[in-house]
């Protein structure tokens, strides 16, 4: 997991010839995202596709995650994660072992932040509207994000959103070593009624558990 979470951050060279500001796909980002802020809670499961065509490694993962603000709950693999906005607490519950972390603010990791997937797009990055067509009697837009730091492991992102109700239906993340990764996200369900402590790890609910403090 670790390997796929320094991966999987959120594409192509500065090269490309279209405006930094794509105007209409900022229009359908805005609205994405006002969409998203505007749900006091946010559950959706999500299902993640890695393939390497070069070394012909293909595989599929699923989780589930419940947003609150900067809080979250991510269950994914064999990781159970939450975050209370500061503190992180990952559990493995083959080793029962937890370790706990406080990421930077600003992670754009998916994985180690997903909250960023819904906003993303509003720092270090272009972006620019590929197409817009009907599926299924649901219509979609296709935008692409670049950014702004060559560096990165990967060349772009591209997001698929359902502009019925904005919310993200995938996200592909193109690898410059020829792998990608797409998150496909569904069965969304909004403002369940949660505490705050649900996003919180409860050490005292697990006996003989191995604690490993990265903090300190």
């Amino acid at each position: 997991m670790k390997k796929l979470t320094i991966i999987i951050v959120l594409l192509f060279v500065n090269s490309i010839g279209f405006a930094q500001k794509d105007l209409k796909a900022q229009k359908i980002l805005d609205q994405l995202s006002s969409k998203t802020k505007s749900h006091k809670v946010i559950e959706a499961k999500f299902s993640i596709d890695f393939k390497n065509t070069k070394e012909n490694i293909q595989n599929t993962s699923e989780g589930n995650i419940i947003m609150k603000g900067n809080m979250y709950h991510l269950k994914f693999l064999e990781t159970e994660s939450f975050f209370d906005g500061k503190t992180l607490w990952n559990y493995i519950k083959s080793a029962n072992e937890v370790n706990i972390s406080e990421p930077e603010p600003n992670n754009e990791d998916i994985l180690s932040n997903p909250k960023q997937l819904f906003t993303i797009y509003e720092n270090n990055y272009k972006y620019q509207l590929i197409s817009e067509f009907y599926e299924k009697n649901k219509q979609y837009s296709l935008i692409d994000l670049y950014p702004y730091n060559l560096d990165e492991e990967y060349s772009r992102i591209r997001l698929q959103i359902n502009t019925k109700n904005y919310t993200i239906s995938s996200a592909t993340i193109f690898g410059k070593d020829g792998s990608f990764y797409i998150v496909k996200l569904f069965d969304y369900k909004f403002d369940k009624s949660l505490p705050d402590s649900y996003f919180k790890f409860d050490q005292s609910a697990y006996k003989n558990l191995e604690i490993i403090d990265m903090r300190l």
